[in-house]
C-alpha cells in the first residue's frame, strides 16, 4: 500500500500535500511532501500548520454544539442575540444539516458592518426544514452562539487553534488573494472569517497533519460525543433534488462525489475549500485525511484536485 500511495502522492497536482490513512488501531500511512510556499520554495514538513477552512465546521464547531445545545431548540432559545432574526426560529439541527433556509454564502466582508449582525439579518431563501443547501452561514452563526471561548474550546479538545499563525512557526500558503492583494500565509483564507478577526464557526482553525489526524480518528472511533449523537451525525437529516445528503455537519455519499467513485455503506466525510478532505469508511475499517494547498496561488484548480482524490479513494477502496 505504501508504494502505491507514494506514487499517487508524487503525482498530486497541488504544491503541497499531507495524507494519512488510519484504522481503529493505528495510523497506517503518513506522508508530507511538496512546497508550502511557491514564492519562497519553502518545503512543507510534518510541523507545518494548515488553514483548515471548512474542516473547522466538523472538527471544531460541531463537537462543541453537540455537547452544549439542544438540537431541536430554536437558535433564538440557545442564543438570545438571534431573537427576532429571520433564522432565529430554525433549530440547531437544521443549521447543522443545512436545512435552515440560509443562502450558501454571502460576501459580508465587502462592507464595514459586523459580519455576525449581517448574517443574522440575512433573509431566508427557503422555509426552515425544507430542501438542504450547503451553507457557511449556519456554522458561522453557531460559532458565534458558542461565544468568544471558541478558540479555547478548540485548543482543549484537539489542540487545533485559530490564526494567525505567528511568523516563528511555518504555515502553508494559500491564495494570492485579490481582495487583500497578497499571498495568504498563516492567516485564514476565508474572507468572511478574516473580517471576523480570524475566529469563526465555519472557517479559521489551523492544524498540523498529526493534530488533524488525531481529531479525525476520534470521530472514526466514535469517541467525540455519546453513541447516540455519533449515530445522529451520520443520519441523512438534509437532502435536496440534486441528490445531496447531509448529516449533522458531515456529508454523506453521493454528495458532490466527496467519497470518490465507490463510497462504501455508512461512509461520510467533509471537505475544505483550500484543498482538504476527510473521508471515513467504517464498514471497511479505515479513514483518510488529505490536506493540501490546491488554491496556491489561485483557486481555479478544483477539477484536478477532485480527480486526484478520486484516484486515491478508488485505490484505498480496493487495497
Amino acid at each position: 500500500m505504501d508504494e502505491q500511495l507514494d506514487r499517487l502522492l508524487a503525482a498530486a497536482p497541488m504544491p503541497a500535500v499531507a495524507m494519512t490513512v488510519f484504522d481503529a488501531d493505528s495510523v497506517r500511512y503518513r506522508r508530507v511532501r511538496g512546497v508550502a510556499d511557491l514564492t519562497t520554495g519553502r518545503p512543507v514538513t510534518a510541523d507545518t500548520w494548515w488553514d483548515l477552512a471548512s474542516l473547522t465546521k466538523t472538527l471544531v464547531t460541531l463537537p462543541e454544539v453537540l455537547a452544549r445545545f439542544d438540537l431541536d431548540a430554536p437558535l433564538s432559545s440557545v442564543w438570545p442575540r438571534a431573537v427576532g432574526s429571520p433564522v432565529g426560529a430554525a433549530s440547531v439541527r437544521q443549521l447543522l444539516c443545512h436545512t435552515a433556509g440560509l443562502p450558501a454564502t454571502v460576501p459580508f466582508y465587502r462592507t464595514d458592518s459586523d459580519v455576525v449582525a449581517q448574517a443574522l439579518a440575512a433573509p431566508l431563501d427557503r422555509p426552515p426544514g425544507t430542501e438542504a443547501v450547503y451553507s457557511d452561514l449556519g456554522f458561522l452563526l453557531l460559532g458565534a452562539a458558542l461565544g468568544p471561548d471558541l478558540p479555547a474550546m478548540a485548543a482543549a479538545r484537539s489542540g487545533l487553534r485559530f490564526g494567525p499563525v505567528s511568523g516563528g512557526e511555518p504555515a502553508v500558503a494559500t491564495e494570492d488573494c485579490p481582495w487583500r492583494q497578497r499571498i495568504i500565509v498563516g492567516e485564514v483564507h476565508d474572507e468572511n472569517a478574516y473580517a471576523m478577526g480570524g475566529v469563526a464557526g465555519h472557517a479559521g482553525a489551523f492544524g498540523t497533519i498529526d493534530l488533524v489526524t488525531a481529531a479525525a480518528r476520534a470521530w472514526f472511533a466514535d469517541a467525540v460525543v455519546n453513541p447516540e449523537l455519533h449515530y445522529a451525525v451520520r443520519h441523512p437529516w438534509g437532502t435536496n433534488a440534486a441528490g445531496e445528503r447531509f448529516g449533522l455537519g458531515w456529508w454523506l455519499p453521493p454528495t458532490r462525489g466527496l467519497g470518490g467513485p465507490r463510497p462504501g455503506p455508512g461512509s461520510y466525510g467533509c471537505s475544505g475549500f483550500v484543498g482538504h478532505r476527510i473521508w471515513f469508511e467504517p464498514a471497511y475499517g479505515y479513514g483518510v485525511v488529505i490536506l493540501s494547498n490546491r488554491i496556491h496561488p489561485r483557486r481555479d484548480t478544483r477539477p484536478a484536485f477532485n480527480a486526484w482524490c478520486d484516484e486515491v479513494l478508488a485505490y484505498l477502496s480496493n487495497a
